[in-house]
């Protein structure tokens, strides 16, 4: 499956609101608000993109920096969508494409949620073993030294 990913822009949001009209997505994760867009496009602290197949969005993925070294990650798949394995492929291209620029990306996951649990483990990411203060079980991807020069 060839996935490209770019940069998130406001004619994206139609869609991506569309999505929340799914009752497990909207569960999830915040539904796409206007300041939402303007924190993910308007700087270095967080960042937004949109997965592709061809022409068709298929996902959305969203990272907020803390520091240098970290990246606290959100990723959406169009409802559609889900239950086909669109999730790991995405979240693979992202970890080799866009998501070098993170050297650790981290991503909080409600326990009862069994596919992104699944997701983020089939893609490298460690599991934390016991919930973090909120109650969410932590995956935790560190990104190989050579993505970012170092042997």
């Amino acid at each position: 499956m060839q996935i490209s990913f770019r940069p998130l822009v406001i004619g994206d949001l139609p869609t991506l609101r569309a999505w929340f009209e799914d009752a497990e997505l909207s569960r999830r994760l915040s539904f796409p608000t206007d300041e939402w867009f303007a924190h993910v496009t308007n700087g270095e602290a967080a960042r937004g993109w949109v997965a592709m197949q061809g022409d068709q969005l298929i996902a959305e993925v969203q990272v907020d920096r803390d520091g240098a070294e970290r990246g606290y990650l959100d990723l959406a798949v169009c409802p559609d969508l889900r239950g086909r394995g669109f999730g790991a492929a995405v979240l693979s291209a992202f970890l080799s494409g866009p998501g070098q620029a993170y050297p650790i990306l981290e991503g909080r996951i409600e326990p009862d949620n069994a596919a992104s649990l699944a997701c983020c483990r089939n893609c490298g990411f460690a599991l934390l073993p016991e919930p973090d203060a909120d109650g969410f079980i932590q995956a935790v991807y560190k990104m190989p030294r050579h993505a970012f020069g170092e042997f």
